[in-house]
């Protein structure tokens, strides 16, 4: 099966594509990953523009696709050990992982890959839900037929097994009986908080940790930059004592520049 059979399959199944730089797996084209397409003709088009791609390897962009993966390693961890422990305390087949498409990663791990059917939600995005073992719904991942200098993405079973994604795939997400920490991260401020703020203003004492929040929140749901700022200095004008000019400009700076990084480490994400 050639490389564009590849994508025909993936696509058919809803896979939004994207494809990276031969020997890579990132695409270094404005968007990153987020360069995908879910139709042939919409990706030879983007083809068209950056031919340096079209023999370049092949990846899905989860964060648009009904796909969940189940990213199991055995390179730096023995994810497997801690998957089959799992499923063994769990009650859950030791075979089940067959029952769906698998692919085997250069480094020897393995990708499980689920359907999510209409109208039903996506597991959460954990790294390392178990020591190991990531559940990837909101990143990038390479697959069949990429290949790196340490070897191929290789199908273990065929594509036409993909199933719809098991209760199990939720459980281990949500960290049920696993051995991660029980705590999870609570933002400071509320999204109520927000919408607070800019009625309100920024409160004395907490300026700075608000005009942060705020301008992090609205990068994250890309509002524009230069939008965030009119917003961030409107805010500013409603405040009882508002900031001094260069401290906003500094917030602003501040905030922008994390985004980036956090884009440029998603574009970049590093794992097989």
């Amino acid at each position: 099966m050639n490389r564009w059979e590849h994508v025909r399959q993936y696509q058919q199944a809803g896979a939004y594509v994207f494809m990276a730089l031969p020997n890579q797996k990132f695409n270094a084209v404005e968007g990153g990953f987020n360069n995908s397409f879910n139709n042939r003709d919409d990706l030879q088009s983007w083809l068209n523009v950056y031919p340096e791609y079209y023999k370049g390897n092949v990846g899905i962009d989860l964060s648009k696709s009904d796909l969940v993966v189940v990213d199991i390693d055995k390179h730096e961890q023995n994810g497997m050990a801690s998957m089959l422990a799992w499923f063994k305390s769990h009650g859950v087949n030791l075979d089940t992982l067959q029952d769906t498409y698998v692919e085997q990663t250069p480094t020897g791990g393995l990708h499980a890959f689920y359907l999510i059917p209409s109208g039903q939600d996506k597991p959460k995005h954990v790294i390392n839900a178990i020591k190991g073992v990531d559940v990837l719904s909101n990143t990038a991942v390479m697959i069949a037929p990429s290949a790196m200098t340490g070897g191929q993405y290789r199908q273990i079973t065929t594509f036409d097994k993909i199933k719809p994604v098991p209760t199990w795939v939720y459980d281990l997400a949500n960290g049920l009986g696993t051995d991660r920490r029980s705590h999870t991260y609570k933002a400071k401020y509320s999204l109520a908080d927000r919408w607070k703020m800019t009625i309100n203003g920024f409160e004395t004492g907490e300026r700075n940790n608000q005009a942060m929040s705020l301008a992090g929140y609205l990068f994250a749901i890309d509002v524009t930059p230069q939008d965030i700022y009119d917003i961030m200095q409107s805010v500013n004008e409603r405040s009882n004592e508002p900031l001094p000019d260069h401290e906003l400009n500094t917030v602003y700076m501040s905030a922008r520049r994390r985004e980036e990084k956090k884009r440029a480490r998603m574009n970049d994400y590093g794992r097989d």
